[in-house]
């Protein structure tokens, strides 16, 4: 991650009609910092090291305002909870099988062509894609 900032996020939250507080704030920073899709216990640990009090029902309802607001989405990947990222255009995983850790994953060849593809040849307009590659990461093939 790390190309967006946090000033970008605290305009796309007050572009959605919502306020930026402090455990909003917060949470983004967490998502800022990741190099991984994160659970609601990682957001809840992130934040209490930042210092800002919120028990796990804030954090969940804070989760619910920025996925609908579409500033973060939602994974819910096969066996494994639910997890969070920030919503930056692209959402590519590695999922282990062997110990369930997943991997965001940077994709340079442009996936948007595809897309115009399908809307030329299948008349089928693409508003997102993810996609997931389901393997065994170095530790769990040793």
């Amino acid at each position: 991650m790390g190309h967006m900032h946090i000033m970008e996020l605290e305009q796309r939250v007050r572009e959605r009609g919502g306020r930026m507080t402090g455990i909003r704030k917060s949470i983004l920073e967490a998502f800022l910092v990741a190099d991984r899709p994160l659970l609601s216990s990682d957001i809840s640990e992130a934040v209490a090291r930042n210092g800002t009090l919120a028990d796990r029902t804030t954090v969940y309802r804070e989760l619910k305002f920025l996925v609908g607001a579409g500033i973060v989405s939602e994974i819910g990947l096969v066996g494994r909870k639910r997890s969070y990222e920030l919503l930056d255009g692209h959402r590519h995983h590695l999922v282990c099988l062997g110990c369930h850790s997943v991997r965001s994953l940077p994709f340079s060849n442009h996936l948007g062509e595809e897309e115009a593809r399908l809307l030329r040849d299948e008349r089928f307009r693409v508003l997102d894609h993810s996609l997931e590659f389901y393997g065994y990461c170095e530790n769990c093939r040793q």
